[in-house]
C-alpha cells in the first residue's frame, strides 16, 4: 500500500530525497575528490555558468539547495511509480537500481548538456564510476526509504 494522504506522500518524498540527496554527496566526494564547497558550486553552475566559481559560500549554499531539491523530486518520481507498480516498493533493490541507472541519464544525457554547467565527462571509466553511484548511493536509498516509509502505517 503506498503511503496515503498528500501531507504523507510528501513528507516520505523529502525523507527519501534527504537521504539520497546525502548519500550521493558523499559518492561525489569519493569520485571528484574535491572539497564539498566545489562540489556543491559544480551543481550551481547549471544556472550560473563558470560563475558559480567565483560565488563563495553563497554558490555553495544555492548548490546544496538545488541538489537537494532535485533529489526531492526524483523521490517523488519514485514514489509515484511506486504507487503504480506494487514491483517497485516489494523488490526495492532492482527497482532502486534501476531508477539510478535512469537518473543518471537523465542528468547526464538532458538535464547537465541544457543547463550552464560543463559538459560531464563521458568516459567510459567516468560512467562505470557515476552509474555504480548513482545505483548504489541515489536510487536504492530512495527505493529503500520509500519501500519502508510505503510498507509502515
Amino acid at each position: 500500500m503506498t503511503p496515503g494522504g498528500i501531507g504523507r506522500k510528501t513528507l516520505t518524498s523529502v525523507a527519501a530525497g534527504l537521504v539520497a540527496g546525502t548519500t550521493n554527496l558523499i559518492a561525489a566526494g569519493a569520485i571528484y575528490h574535491g572539497t564539498l564547497t566545489h562540489g556543491l558550486q559544480t551543481i550551481a553552475s547549471g544556472l550560473l555558468g563558470e560563475q558559480a566559481f567565483a560565488g563563495g559560500r553563497a554558490t555553495a549554499v544555492l548548490g546544496g539547495c538545488l541538489h537537494y531539491a532535485i533529489s526531492i523530486v526524483a523521490a517523488g518520481i519514485y514514489l509515484w511509480a511506486a504507487g503504480w507498480s506494487s514491483g517497485l516498493r516489494w523488490h526495492w533493490l532492482a527497482g532502486g537500481t534501476a531508477f539510478g541507472v535512469v537518473a543518471y541519464a537523465v542528468m547526464n544525457l538532458v538535464v547537465v548538456p541544457l543547463s550552464n554547467a560543463a559538459n560531464p565527462d563521458l568516459s567510459l571509466v567516468m560512467i562505470a564510476k557515476e552509474l555504480v553511484a548513482h545505483t548504489i548511493m541515489f536510487g536504492i536509498p530512495i527505493s529503500g526509504v520509500v519501500a519502508l516509509l510505503s510498507r509502515s502505517g
